[in-house]
């Protein structure tokens, strides 16, 4: 014999489908951000093992860097709106200020971009320390700016 059931199936939930809906909104909005934190994470990581490579490729650096920054406020606006864990919120915060420095490091590496081209080409032929220590006065100096 087989049961036809009691009418407390799919359809039984008539009321409930407005707080189905807020659960997968809610769902939804706690993935989006767990995306933006990967992402956040994922730029800044490429910012920080970009920003020693060569000058043409420093570039890539501060890109990186401006990504992280961007994506890391969307982030953390994210996951103080969601009430995320305040972990999240305090390492996202540190984050945000490491990729400011990192940006602001290498946009100024950019932005002397001659100054950088010397020490770099001075530091790749330096030998000794000695050598290494003129390098780093002729840095000092700004040489190659003018």
């Amino acid at each position: 014999m087989t049961r036809q059931g009691n009418g407390q199936g799919r359809h039984s939930s008539v009321g409930s489908g407005r707080a189905g809906h807020d659960d997968d909104a809610e769902v939804r909005a706690t993935a989006s951000a767990r995306t933006w934190l990967r992402l956040f994470l994922l730029a800044l990581l490429c910012g920080v093992l970009t920003s020693s490579l060569m000058l043409p490729w420093k570039v890539l650096a501060l890109v990186f860097s401006l990504f992280a920054l961007a994506s890391g406020v969307v982030a953390l606006v994210k996951a103080i709106r969601l009430k995320l864990p305040r972990l999240v919120v305090l390492s996202t915060s540190l984050g945000l200020a490491a990729a400011l420095f990192l940006a602001a490091g290498t946009a100024a590496s950019v932005l002397l971009w001659p100054v950088t081209q010397t020490y770099e080409d001075c530091m790749s032929r330096a030998l000794t320390l000695q050598a290494e220590s003129e390098c780093q006065d002729g840095l000092q100096r700004l040489d190659g700016l003018g």
